[in-house]
């Protein structure tokens, strides 16, 4: 397989980033990495949160372990950390920009 899908498809399906280091370029690799894992970090950290307040409930008898109690729990509850929306952003520009530049650095390096 040529190297620059490789390493899009790398960065595409397993981690922003990991592409580059398959075409080596470790330092490339970590711009992207670094904040791709710091908001994922934030990302499940919250919902983390979330299902120990929902499970604290549910335990409790507070709220019937009923899919739709919850949902609509989760719904009224609203959405956790104000950070989680950025963190959501930045992991969607790292995740798209590691796909097409590892596509363009591995064609130039043919």
């Amino acid at each position: 397989m040529n190297r620059a899908p490789a390493a899009a498809l790398l960065s595409a399906l397993v981690f922003p980033g990991v592409g580059h280091f398959y075409l080596r370029r470790p330092r490339r690799a970590w711009l992207f990495l670094v904040p791709a894992l710091i908001a994922a970090v934030i990302w499940f950290g919250d919902v983390a949160t979330q299902v120990s307040t929902i499970l604290d409930q549910v335990t409790s008898g507070a709220l019937a372990p009923v899919p739709v109690a919850i949902a609509a729990k989760l719904e009224k509850q609203g959405g956790g950390s104000p950070l989680v929306p950025l963190a959501e952003i930045v992991f969607g520009v790292c995740w798209v920009g590691a796909i097409i530049d590892a596509f363009v650095i591995g064609q130039k390096s043919r």
